[in-house]
């Protein structure tokens, strides 16, 4: 009876060993994560092509690490699985920057319109359309000398080594 008890829990244990699975390689775990922060990302809405390539990727990797356990296969794919779902991640941020690029143009040029409008209605002087700003003086600039013209060029040497 005691030898029954031991073979039991013998084979109880070989059952659980092997439905025991190996770990998966590095960078399948990288690639899932990537890919669950580009699913939720702006990706999912702006890019979801990208995000669709990345997912398939992501399940080609799956597929053969689920064949074969470690292969360098697995591992490549992995590979290009996370680096789609960045790619996706990447793109769609960029689409959504742009999109609040254009937004942030459309305000600016309804408050230039609208700054016209109060300065065109402001009583005044007002500068034709036609007629030249108003200039200010240059600036002066220093010891600056203007070296002899040698055949027909100027030469204006700079004022660090016009020093007598």
């Amino acid at each position: 009876m005691r030898s029954h008890r031991w073979i039991l829990a013998i084979l109880l244990l070989g059952g659980l060993a092997g439905c025991a699975s190996a770990p998966p390689p590095a960078e399948l775990l990288h690639a899932r994560k990537s890919y669950e922060r580009a699913r939720k990302s702006a990706a999912a809405e702006l890019a979801p092509v990208d995000l669709h390539g990345a997912r398939e990727a992501l399940e080609r990797a799956e597929r053969a690490f689920t064949g074969d356990l470690g292969s360098a296969e697995a591992r490549d794919l992995a590979y290009i699985a996370e680096r789609r779902a960045q790619l996706a991640e990447s793109l769609g941020s960029t689409a959504a920057a742009e999109r609040l690029r254009g937004a942030a143009l459309q305000v600016y040029g309804e408050v230039h319109i609208a700054l016209r409008r109060q300065a065109d209605a402001a009583p005044g002087p007002r500068r034709q359309p036609d007629e030249p700003a108003p200039q200010r003086p240059a600036a002066p600039r220093g010891r600056e000398r203007k070296a002899p013209a040698r055949g027909g060029i100027a030469v204006h040497p700079p004022a660090i080594l016009d020093r007598r």
